[in-house]
């Protein structure tokens, strides 16, 4: 049977990506629930959220190994500011742009670093505790910053360029990144988001410079 799911750009999306995007869905209903929950006030329990998500408890369960897991998420989700209101795609200086979103998503995990290593647990958890093909995605929130800032290059880097490029910056921001600059290479917090932004920085400019160095060949 062909699955009617779309991509998103109005292709119908293959199998595997049409389960991704449940699993996407999955997660969002989630966080939706467990945010609506405690807005009373209180702690909900994991069957609470799964109710109110409606899905079950044992899939609940393959996404956080705990509602304080969860909940910690959820509240991170709602700390994150929308790109928009630090900078203006388009019309800032990318590379600065890049910079300031490194720094503002990092600085929001290192505000809170046992819920940072929390949910990293539970990301660790979900992967190893499910088959491949059922994994729940990790949420990626860094690439709502990082997409539209590499797509404001369209007009100076190729596709293979911009694509390299969000790549790169994906690993200077994000859980992993202040996990690393805190953990493994012992930074404090502010040396942690200067390096970090300074990286982000770098990585543009650099990106962009190969390509004007590749157009003057030509």
């Amino acid at each position: 049977m062909t699955s009617n799911t779309s991509s998103g750009d109005g292709v119908p999306a293959s199998a595997g990506e049409g389960r991704a995007n449940q699993r996407r869905r999955t997660r969002r209903a989630l966080i939706e629930a467990a945010l609506a929950l405690c807005e009373g006030g209180r702690k909900p329990s994991f069957p609470e959220v799964a109710e109110r998500a409606m899905v079950s408890r044992a899939t609940a369960y393959r996404y956080y190994s705990s509602v304080e897991d969860l909940i910690s998420d959820a509240m991170f989700e709602r700390a994150v500011p929308a790109l928009e209101s630090f900078c203006s795609p388009g019309q800032d200086d990318p590379a600065e742009m890049a910079a300031r979103a490194a720094r503002t998503m990092n600085k929001l995990l290192l505000d809170d670093e046992v819920g940072l290593h929390a949910v990293e647990r539970s990301f660790m958890s979900a992967w190893l505790d499910n088959p491949q093909q059922s994994r729940p995605p990790r949420p990626a929130r860094r690439m709502q910053y990082i997409g539209p800032i590499v797509d404001s290059l369209k007009g100076e880097l190729t596709p293979a360029a911009r694509r390299r490029l969000a790549h790169a910056l994906a690993t200077v921001m994000g859980t992993e990144a202040a996990l690393s600059l805190r953990d493994v290479a012992g930074a404090s917090i502010d040396e942690a988001l200067a390096a970090c932004g300074w990286a982000a920085q770098a990585l543009v400019r650099q990106a962009l410079a190969e390509a004007r160095e590749r157009s003057g060949k030509r």
